[in-house]
């Protein structure tokens, strides 16, 4: 089994990124899953969340993951501390040793903090790949107190919190591949077939050997 993992700051397009080469892969007849660190952070206090607020750890209503997130952000911190990093790749790789997929994906690997943290793991461990994502949009270039109509500039995603500001820069640094790429949401249609996206994900899947490896 190849081991790819994701990283880039929220919103970057780790999962449509995920979703996309999946569906690549499927077509040259490779079996491919996905795993998450964040849904064992989400599992280990499902029933306590639910229990105390009613809410779904695993909830996509806005307003409420953001009553939660704190907890989930806190518990998961103090669980990497009291391990050196290792209590959630633990489980993760857990999960992997069931797995019967030619090629796996981690979505969402974050942090490179201690000697066996996600990076370590991901690419010492596992021998996997790492690929950081950086979106940004077009916007107009600030000339004094004007914008410019004519001159464009890559406006990038930032870090929405802490952690992932100071961690993402250490984890991009890391990666084996590094991608920039316009956020193309606003152009309609279904963004997983925009021809754009599938070429960027098929491209890095070839650099980095997902392909021509297995196809």
């Amino acid at each position: 089994m190849k081991l790819i993992g994701i990283s880039g700051v929220a919103r970057s397009g780790k999962d449509l990124f995920t979703t996309v080469a999946q569906e690549v892969l499927k077509q040259h007849g490779i079996k491919t899953e996905r795993f998450a660190l964040a849904y064992e952070l989400k599992s280990d206090l499902k029933d306590l969340i639910h229990a105390k607020t009613g809410i779904d750890a695993f909830t996509e209503n806005t307003e409420e993951k953001n009553i939660i997130r704190p907890l989930l952000v806190a518990y998961g911190d103090v669980m990497r501390k009291i391990s050196d990093g290792k209590y959630w790749t633990q489980k993760v790789e857990q999960r992997l040793g069931k797995s019967k997929v030619d090629i796996a994906f981690v979505t969402d690997i974050r942090y490179d903090h201690y000697i066996e943290d996600e990076c370590a793991w991901l690419q010492l461990k596992q021998s996997g790949k790492l690929i950081h994502l950086t979106k940004y949009v077009m916007s107009p270039m600030p000339q004094g107190k004007r914008f410019s109509k004519n001159k464009q500039t890559k406006v990038y995603q930032t870090a929405p919190n802490e952690h992932e500001l100071v961690n993402d820069p250490k984890v991009r640094k890391r990666a084996d591949l590094k991608i920039e790429w316009e956020d193309v949401s606003n152009q309609g249609g279904d963004i997983t077939k925009n021809p754009t996206i599938v070429k960027i994900v098929t491209d890095a899947l070839y650099e980095i050997n997902a392909l021509s490896n297995l196809s």
